[in-house]
């Protein structure tokens, strides 16, 4: 199994933080968010390749810290340029899964584990991929996380299951939500979801929101989803940015040693 972090946004709504530093870089209690996630990915047995998509604006920002990092250990992490400039030549995330899989022929030989390079979680991202494993690669397996806010729920794609956590529904940013299952961007799709990636796009599929992905998918492939009850913290506005920077210092404080998240 790959990774793929999905690192090519622009994010413009954190501006001037990220005029200059790509949000997965954005410092978060002394450490970069994507050392965090490296932390986590690291964790995850078989898992031994992570590839970093980016724009062209900021490939040098994420090589260096790709050749500086020492949340690394034995991955090997590859940085790729999806050569875009702007916000608004953008490829988007599912653009981007379909570049790198053009790019790196060999990712679509086997599961891709996708995630959004702006998340923090307090759950295992390792829970998520031995769920996958479970199934013995059959299905997809999406990562869904219980919230209590409606308000929240409002903003968010909102997914609904049956009986065996399976997913019947996907609905983006709903006025009445069906459940309390939020999707944050985690993703492991099998080998042929992977496939079916260039036909979504071909059939006019967006290629930005990667939940507009799994929205089509589960009506062609088998998708289930992991449901975590611990929280993530998206880093999607300066105010949740500060916030979670609140956090993470207070639990460096408290501890005297960086975050750990909840086993």
């Amino acid at each position: 199994m790959n990774a793929l972090i999905l690192a090519a946004g622009y994010a413009t709504r954190l501006y001037p933080l990220t005029l200059d530093t790509p949000k997965p870089l954005l410092p978060v209690a002394g450490r970069p968010v994507l050392d965090y996630m490296l932390d986590e990915l690291r964790a995850i047995p078989g898992l031994r390749r992570v590839i970093v998509v980016t724009n062209h604006r900021f490939a040098s920002h994420l090589a260096r810290w790709a050749d500086t990092t020492d949340a690394a250990g034995d991955l090997l992490i590859e940085v790729l340029d999806d050569q875009t400039q702007s916000n608004e030549t953008r490829l988007g995330a599912i653009g981007d899964v379909a570049f790198a899989a053009t790019a790196i022929p060999d990712l679509l030989g086997s599961p891709l584990f996708v995630l959004a390079g702006d998340n923090l979680t307090d759950f295992r991202l390792a829970d998520l991929v031995a769920d996958f494993h479970a199934r013995q690669g059959a299905a997809s397996v999406i990562c869904l996380v219980r919230e209590p806010d409606p308000v929240t729920l409002r903003r968010s794609g909102v997914v609904t299951i049956d009986a065996t956590s399976r997913v019947t529904g996907f609905v983006e940013k709903p006025s009445d939500p069906p459940s309390d299952l939020t999707c944050p961007a985690f993703y492991v799709y099998s080998a042929e979801a992977l496939r079916l990636v260039p036909g979504y796009l071909a059939s006019g599929g967006s290629p930005d929101a990667p939940g507009n992905f799994i929205a089509w998918l589960h009506g062609v492939a088998p998708v289930y989803g992991h449901v975590f009850d611990e929280p993530r913290y998206d880093i999607g506005s300066v105010e949740s940015y500060e916030a979670v920077c609140r956090l993470f210092e207070g639990r460096l404080a408290n501890r005297g040693d960086g975050f750990v998240p909840t086993p």
